[in-house]
């Protein structure tokens, strides 16, 4: 931009010819603003303003003298070059469609996103000349000769941006041609034309370096192009016509549409109702009444006023086709007011979405009868997996889970945890002497006292043959000893019932606390552990707990054995 502060400036034939084009399509986009709203209006007066952009840039680059200007002038070109393409194929989108709603500010911005990318990768080209190469140069040394540019790979990237648009723009006009006859055919005829114009204009320019005034020839053939639907606007109404709207928007449905008139008389039906009806001629003018298989319901469905926003569902049993009814009043507007030419009736086929309804709700039955099978089954696992299938009770697999979730909450309330360990004296002797069978009846009787005797917040699992271990949350350490002391002489007292009769069996117990012994389940284990060998060496039966305190973040040493 600093270059073009200390170039040279002229005025010269091409410039004028530019600017006139120019004006043209300004006065052109002015009187345009001024007639009724056609489809797609907001997307050609869009296309306008990047017209006259891109002429008015054209202008400047052919005016400036200095090449670094002219090039700056060429990368401000870039939205232009890529916004009339977007907003061409936009209006030829609409106008097909009988789109009249304006493009919303949103819609706009999405839309220029990529053209904005472009001129900006454009105007940084000093700095990469990525877009126009090194080699780009004046064609002559003559003042203000115009510019040959070497083309870089993101002018051929941006020009791959937008040649799709100038596909479509002659895919959707070469359609409206095959589907228009006569009058409207030779319309659309000229409308191919005055399509085709700047996408050969710009094609010349890109693959065989055509030049007008040593520019691209682009911008120029657009202009004519405005030009000539200018004409087509208001000489000959192209944008009242409705051959194309109707094919599109009737023939191509796959649903079938019937148009009534106000007496309920079929005056349009596109293939799908005819081929419902099995109808090829012979059908124009009939009461609605007498359509084949579901005229009679259309029929009384309208004369009750109960077609509208809400569809209406109806049955063809003969054919075992369902459909959804919706109706929109045809209207015209006149000094008077509305007049009601008529009614269109949409009938969208449900019949599939209905049976698969049914097909989901039979599926969803059984799913829940299956869920609630798999569910009770995973619960089954799930017990099995953390408990011992003997006594019923918790084992290693669910220690840490719950020791992690009991002492997070422990540090939280700020409150103690005794672990207990838990050992039956001469359990051997008693396998040894009447069998494994009993010492497994003796086991489960073991754990059934142990779950009686404590809380339901204490948690009592088997970690090993004759091994239990108690966890008793929010316990102080006298309480804990007081009730492992009571637990054990009750054990003693109490005869276990198994199948060689009453035995009479005792408890060595082990006691550590968190967090004040130890600060992990690996070293309350291993501590309290140590507390139950120590009450093994006292002679058994009795409940040992550890003195002091050990610091809570050093793990609890094993006692040599």
């Amino acid at each position: 931009m600093s270059a073009c502060l200390i170039s040279g400036w002229s005025f010269s034939a091409p410039v004028l010819m530019t600017l006139l084009v120019g004006l043209g399509v300004a006065l052109l986009a002015r009187w345009l603003r001024h007639q009724q709203q056609f489809a797609g209006s907001s997307a050609f007066s869009l296309m306008h303003l990047a017209i006259l952009w891109w002429l008015g840039v054209a202008a400047l680059e052919m005016s400036v003298h200095q090449q670094s200007c002219k090039m700056f002038w060429a990368g401000m070109a870039w939205p232009a070059i890529l916004g009339v393409p977007t907003f061409w194929s936009v209006f030829l989108w609409q106008y097909v469609n009988s789109v009249r709603s304006p493009l919303k500010p949103l819609a706009v911005t999405g839309l220029m996103v990529m053209p904005a990318l472009f001129w900006l990768l454009a105007l940084s080209n000093p700095w990469h000349f990525l877009f126009y190469g090194s080699a780009s140069a004046p064609i002559s040394s003559e003042p203000n000769a115009p510019i040959v540019y070497q083309h870089g790979p993101l002018f051929y990237l941006a020009a791959a941006y937008g040649y799709p648009f100038m596909i479509f723009c002659i895919g959707i006009t070469l359609r409206a041609v095959a589907l228009s006859s006569g009058l409207h055919r030779r319309h659309y005829l000229v409308f191919l034309i005055l399509t085709t114009i700047p996408w050969a204009a710009n094609i010349s320019y890109v693959a065989f370096g055509w030049t007008l005034f040593g520019f691209d020839p682009t911008p120029f053939s657009f202009a004519l192009t405005v030009a000539g639907f200018g004409w087509l606007i208001s000489g000959l109404r192209l944008f009242d016509l409705l051959p194309v709207a109707r094919h599109l928007l009737l023939d191509a449905l796959m649903d079938p549409v019937l148009v009534i008139d106000p007496q309920r008389r079929v005056i349009e039906a596109n293939p799908s109702a005819l081929g419902m009806a099995n109808l090829k001629k012979g059908w124009h003018g009939c009461a609605l009444a007498q359509w084949p298989h579901i005229g009679s319901t259309l029929d009384g469905m309208v004369q009750q006023a109960e077609l509208g926003d809400t569809p209406q569902l109806i049955s063809v049993e003969t054919r075992q086709q369902h459909f959804e009814v919706r109706v929109r009043a045809i209207c015209r507007s006149t000094r008077e007011g509305t007049v009601t030419l008529g009614q269109m009736l949409y009938l969208r086929d449900i019949t599939e979405f209905q049976r698969s309804q049914q097909q989901l709700a039979e599926a969803l039955a059984l799913s829940e009868q299956q869920l609630a099978t798999i569910s009770s089954l995973h619960k089954t696992l799930q017990d099995q997996a953390l408990r011992d299938p003997l006594t019923d009770l918790y084992n290693r697999r669910y220690l840490e889970e719950f020791f992690a979730r009991e002492a997070a909450r422990a540090q939280r309330d700020d409150a103690p945890i005794a672990l207990a360990m838990v050992d039956l004296d001469h359990f051997k002797r008693l396998n040894d002497t009447h069998g494994h069978a009993v010492g497994d009846d003796a086991l489960k009787a073991v754990a059934a006292f142990l779950l009686d005797g404590l809380r339901t917040t204490d948690a009592v699992f088997r970690i090993g043959g004759e091994e239990f271990l108690l966890i008793l949350p929010s316990t102080q350490p006298a309480e804990a000893l007081g009730k492992l002391a009571h637990l054990c002489e009750r054990f003693a007292d109490q005869p276990l019932e198994t199948r060689a009769g009453l035995l009479h069996l005792t408890m060595s117990i082990g006691v550590v606390h968190f967090p004040s012994q130890a600060s992990d389940l690996d070293g309350l284990m291993q501590q309290a552990d140590r507390q139950l060998y120590l009450a093994k060496d006292c002679g058994r039966n009795r409940v040992m707990a550890m003195p002091g305190t050990v610091q809570a973040t050093v793990s609890a040493l094993p006692l040599p054995r």
